[in-house]
């Protein structure tokens, strides 16, 4: 299990840690995410009030323990409300204004993938579609870094 470190900053004292896992084993390189998808998910956050965007990214360090923090990245923290599951995405975008999904959480989220085997690919594109679609399903807080503008 390759791990990615995510530290994140709401304050001067305030630091959460987060460990997520590396999506590479499961699709046998990373998920692409299409530009649209972003900008659909834009228009989600200005519909609903259980959608929102903060700054909160301070650190991200990849299983090498190589530093990333200076990139584009988007960690979704998602709590689906029938279910009442917590998920989470880390989310690096790309020049072309694409995604890459790099890792995911928690643990239990990760090893409900990994027993999906051949259909993890699938079963989390509809999970990703879903969060733009089904408004009402998901509360979602999208943090990025802190050195970004909103």
């Amino acid at each position: 299990m390759k791990i990615w470190n995510i530290s994140l900053s709401y304050g001067e004292n305030d630091t959460k840690e987060f460990e997520l896992f590396d999506t590479f084993e499961f699709f046998n390189g990373y998920l692409k995410i299409k530009r649209s998808y972003f900008e659909k998910l834009l228009k989600a956050v200005n519909m609903t009030k259980k959608y929102k965007i903060e700054k909160a990214i301070s650190k991200v360090i990849d299983p090498e323990k190589k530093d990333w923090t200076l990139n584009p990245w988007m960690l979704f923290l998602v709590k689906d409300n029938e279910k009442e599951n917590p998920f989470w995405l880390l989310i690096k975008r790309e020049k072309d204004l694409s995604g890459t999904l790099v890792a995911i959480g928690p643990k239990q989220f990760r090893d409900y993938n990994s027993s999906l085997n051949s259909e993890a690919k699938r079963e989390l594109k509809r999970l990703i579609n879903f969060i733009i679609v089904y408004l009402n399903k998901f509360n979602c807080l999208i943090l990025i870094p802190n050195f970004l503008r909103k």
